[in-house]
């Protein structure tokens, strides 16, 4: 915990807690997101985090994963679309 002290009453004061610094990492594809999810399991079997948290944390980057599944199927849905629309021949 840090502290302060008025210089001019030599008081000690408590100052809060300082907010942790933000943890950003790239999850846009699923390789990504793997490297992720192995890294929380390496952190959780290490002993660095509780398995409720990694419970909690692979639990989301599964359904990131399944969401960037959806989004690469839904393109490639898209494509296929788009070029059998110029293959047909209207009567």
């Amino acid at each position: 915990m840090s502290v302060e002290i008025d210089g001019r009453t030599g008081q000690i004061d408590l100052l809060p807690p300082q907010p942790g610094k933000r943890y950003r990492t790239r999850l846009g594809t699923l390789a990504e997101t793997h490297h992720e999810a192995c890294r929380v399991y390496r952190e959780c079997r290490s002993g660095l985090m509780s398995t409720g948290d990694c419970s909690k944390l692979i639990f989301c980057l599964r359904q990131m994963a399944s969401m960037l599944e959806g989004a690469d199927i839904e393109k490639r849905l898209e494509a296929l679309e788009g070029n059998n629309e110029s293959a047909i021949i209207p009567n």
